[in-house]
């Protein structure tokens, strides 16, 4: 077998199983990929049961038509949840199979695989984001662009995929011209014409989105991206911005500055310093596009979309450009490497996943509870929420109706927050205990007109949603008058992992079990801990955790606890207890584990 077909067949492979754990990966993780926008659009798609767009988000409709076709055929929740997470992967795979197999491009799907994990690490449980499709689309663009064919077919090509790109997400106007700036370097003007048709494509995205497919949204985010580019500065010195930034790019992005360096050193190898320089200075433009974009130095899924413009412009160059001038053996060592980066990144995509693990879990335990209570709408309160499940978001009333869609033998449970504008609103707030209504979504940054949402025959396919009012999942049971009930029907059992870091704050779960006749009210309680060392007490009281929903009489809750470890390593003893409000006291439950601080 000559190399260069052995190598062929390796990068193939590679490839294929690069997309097969992704797969994987969406299907086991299917629950924690309804956080947030993605569930916000999965369940509109559910109640409509046709493709939702709103904000002339047309780049959605690849992510809906396999879900949309389940729910069309009667599939169960379930499979719908799963064709819409893995339908993610299906899209990229997609756009790999047309550019390895119609194009004969390579290292397509290295580009494709790494720029969705490269850097990505919340946005897994997010990934609808429009400029991620974009970015697939903008791949098979450079194909294209690459062939130097300006027959009419590839006219027709590179002009509908501009057209699709830009019409969806303006700013990735700012990478196409990064992949042309890369293709004159090479050709200067010998396919002006190609570049003209791409201007065109642009001029004609923005004469299209004026007259038929403007926002209000769309037009304030851009205006406000104006404002920032020519009124805000950026003096805040190396301790404020450039420490934090370092410090957070060595925390989340020291792949992509890797790669950028590699691929920096190439240019060079290769004397071709004009583009290495150029290079430098777009990753530099490509930042300051996100500080305008998002100017805080945080990490959150939303973060992830406003980076990922740097990890697109970060890998492209090595991937598509320098690595098909590589020897035949060092394309194969290249498909090799960029196999095991992705390997190791779909491993922390794993640990990192943790916390929307936890968040789907709390919500299925409360939504367990609560379908064991009369009704089935629920108001939860927000300040209440495990700091360490990620924030509850705005669509936390569709992920809960989903989620509790998982059971259709049991009744559908819809949780919201209690800081809800729609709640808070005294007037809406009556509109919305009309038994025959619930609250379906909710966007604080601009109007809906379907926040309120009828018991329609439509929801009967997935959702044994009865009408009804809305309630609090805490606060109804009766409270106690003696702490004497709670030593004599409540006990604690703590199941700690450790070793724990010293000074840290952690999650440890525990198991209350009401053994009465009676519920237990959770406005009362409050779960605390004390700390014991060399059978003393070393710290009496830490935090104080709320019991997140009142405790039915005859039943167990699992519950995380938030828990300062001590500033010391050493061996300690916690002891979880409750405390009954100023006036009832500790409960002083005796039980403790041992806890080993590092």
């Amino acid at each position: 077998m000559k190399l260069n077909d052995q190598y062929q067949k390796i990068n193939d492979w590679l490839t294929h199983i690069a997309f097969g754990i992704w797969a994987v990966l969406a299907l086991w993780f299917f629950q924690e990929r309804l956080y947030s926008d993605s569930g916000f659009f999965l369940s509109k798609v559910v109640h409509y049961e046709s493709f939702w767009m709103e904000l002339n988000r047309f780049m959605r409709i690849f992510s809906q038509w396999l879900p949309l076709i389940c729910i069309k055929l009667g599939l169960p929740l379930k499979i719908v949840l799963l064709a819409y997470s893995v339908g993610h992967v299906l899209f990229f795979y997609a756009i790999y199979w047309i550019g390895r197999y119609r194009w004969n491009n390579h290292q397509i799907g290295w580009l494709l695989v790494g720029t969705q994990t490269i850097g990505i690490l919340h946005g897994f449980c997010a990934p609808g984001f429009e400029l991620y499709y974009a970015s697939g689309f903008l791949a098979l663009f450079a194909i294209v662009l690459n062939t130097n064919d300006f027959s009419k077919k590839h006219q027709l090509y590179m002009f509908l995929l501009v057209i699709t790109m830009v019409i969806n997400y303006q700013l990735i106007i700012f990478m196409i011209g990064g992949i042309l700036l890369l293709h004159f370097a090479r050709y200067k003007f010998q396919y002006w014409k190609q570049y003209v048709l791409v201007l065109l494509a642009v001029i004609t995205c923005f004469v299209i989105k004026q007259c038929l497919t403007a926002h209000s949204y769309e037009i304030a985010k851009m205006e406000q991206f104006v404002l920032n580019l020519t009124e805000r500065g950026y003096n805040y010195g190396w301790n404020n911005y450039v420490k934090p930034l370092f410090s957070f790019y060595g925390m989340y992005y020291k792949e992509v500055w890797i790669i950028a360096l590699i691929t920096f050193g190439f240019y060079i190898k290769e004397r071709r310093y004009g583009i290495a320089i150029g290079y430098l200075i777009f990753l530099i433009l490509t930042q300051y596009i996100i500080a305008l974009t998002y100017p805080g130095i945080r990490h959150s899924r939303y973060q992830e979309q406003c980076y990922y413009p740097l990890i697109f412009v970060a890998c492209y160059p090595l991937f598509m450009d320098l690595s098909t001038r590589f020897t035949k053996k060092g394309k194969q060592w290249f498909s090799i490497a960029i196999f095991s980066l992705i390997l190791y990144r779909f491993v922390l995509i794993s640990m990192a996943i943790e916390p929307f693990t936890h968040r789907v879990n709390y919500m299925h335990r409360v939504i367990e509870t609560a379908q064991n209570m009369e009704g089935n709408k629920f108001i939860m309160r927000e300040d209440w929420w495990n700091p360490g499940f990620c924030e509850p978001s705005f669509t936390l009333g569709m992920e809960s109706m989903l989620l509790s869609g998982l059971n259709p033998d049991r009744k559908t449970i819809q949780i919201i927050r209690d800081t809800e504008w729609l709640w808070q609103d005294s007037a809406n707030m009556q509109t919305l205990q009309d038994t025959n209504l619930y609250l379906f979504t909710y966007r604080s940054f601009y109007d809906r007109t379907d926040s309120i949402y009828q018991h329609k025959s439509v929801n009967k396919k997935y959702f044994n949603f009865p009408s009804g009012k809305y309630r609090y999942l805490n606060g109804w049971a009766p409270k106690l008058d003696s702490i004497e009930t709670l030593r004599k029907f409540l006990t604690i059992k703590t199941y700690p992992k450790g070793p724990y870091p010293s000074n840290s704050t952690e999650n440890i779960l525990i198991k209350l079990t009401n053994i009465g006749s009676k519920s237990l009210n959770s406005d009362q309680i409050r779960v605390a801990y004390h700390w014991w060392k060399d059978g003393k007490v070393f710290d009496w009281e830490g935090n104080r955790n709320p019991l997140e929903v009142d405790l039915l009489a005859q039943s167990d809750y699992y519950q995380y606890i938030w828990v300062k470890m001590p500033e010391e390593p050493g061996q300690y003893e916690l002891q979880v207890d409750v405390i009954a409000g100023p006036i009832l006291g500790w409960m002083l439950y005796p039980a403790r584990v041992p806890i080993v601080v590092n």
